[in-house]
């Protein structure tokens, strides 16, 4: 492979990456995983396990997120896989620790005892 196209195709797995991980962060897929790592945390299922049910779920979500362009370049295919399992790693232990929080202050809040129900009847 020449010089320019080797460097074509590091920019492009470069740029495919970075947007990549911008398209990850913006939609805050973290947070739909929260009531799952809660569901699971509820479920007494081992943190190790929950943690991989949950980037499983990520990693399926984010697969479709890649740019069909770099299909033909095998660097930014590399490189957004690395993306991929960066990304589904961080978001799986950012809703569990999210999760963790929840179900930490939903004990903290009963453990106060029975509080009234503001009007409008809900409680967040």
């Amino acid at each position: 492979m020449n010089d320019a196209r080797m460097a074509t195709n590091t920019a492009l797995a470069q740029a495919a990456r970075r947007e990549l991980k911008g398209r990850i962060r913006r939609i805050r897929m973290e947070d739909s995983f929260v009531e799952m790592a809660c569901d699971l945390c509820l479920e007494q299922v081992p943190v190790e396990m929950a943690f991989q049910r949950i980037q499983d779920k990520a990693l399926e979500k984010m697969v479709p997120l890649l740019d069909t362009k770099i299909l033909g370049v095998p660097e930014a295919i590399q490189s957004c896989l690395e993306v991929v399992a960066e990304e589904s790693e961080r978001v799986a232990w950012c809703a569990l620790q999210k999760g963790t929080e929840m179900l930490e202050e939903g004990l903290a809040f009963l453990e106060e005892g029975v509080v009234e129900v503001p009007e409008g009847g809900y409680v967040n």
